[in-house]
């Protein structure tokens, strides 16, 4: 993911990862600066690379068919 493709509030994941975290700004050194919640709910913030990153995906759901035999 490039700088230019973010804005501040857009949703993102690390491309390793399934944590959806918010894009706040860029790092003091250049990397993407993003803050999320921790599974205990401590928030937590850190800066990644914009190459590490992706736009957040939902969790697919899975459909349930119902039919007659």
């Amino acid at each position: 993911m490039e700088k230019a493709e973010l804005n501040v509030g857009d949703e993102v994941q690390h491309k390793t990862g399934k944590i959806k975290m918010i894009y706040i700004g860029e790092g003091q050194y250049g990397g993407a600066f993003c803050e999320w919640t921790d599974p205990s709910g401590k928030p937590q913030r850190d800066t990644f690379a914009f190459a590490a990153l992706k736009r957040y995906e939902k969790p697919a759901i899975g459909v349930l068919t119902v039919g007659r035999a």
